[in-house]
């Protein structure tokens, strides 16, 4: 299951990336703040790179930033939620 959840995640991150790259004009991400929001939304730096790599070199820097910070907030804040959650529940 762990091994089909991996795949499912890296096709849709690869095809993301790629629409991205075909679509950007369309969707306005054309300067450094969409990028900076699709950065947020995504949340994985790797789609996020290519995307925008594919868009434009000079926005990936906007977009991986705000996915770094995004995926970072992430790993501190999670496993801490998660240890109070389950001693609240197991006192």
């Amino acid at each position: 299951m762990l091994a089909f959840c991996m795949l499912t995640g890296m096709f849709f991150g690869n095809l993301l990336g790629q629409i991205i790259g075909v679509k950007a004009k369309a969707i306005g991400l054309d300067n450094p703040l969409p990028a900076m929001i699709y950065g947020g939304l995504m949340g994985t730096t790797s789609v996020v790179a290519g995307g925008l790599a594919a868009t434009d070199l000079k926005l990936v820097r906007y977009g991986a930033m705000t996915a770094t910070f995004y995926t970072g907030v992430g790993c501190l804040l999670a496993p801490s939620l998660l240890f109070m959650v389950v001693r609240f529940f197991t006192d």
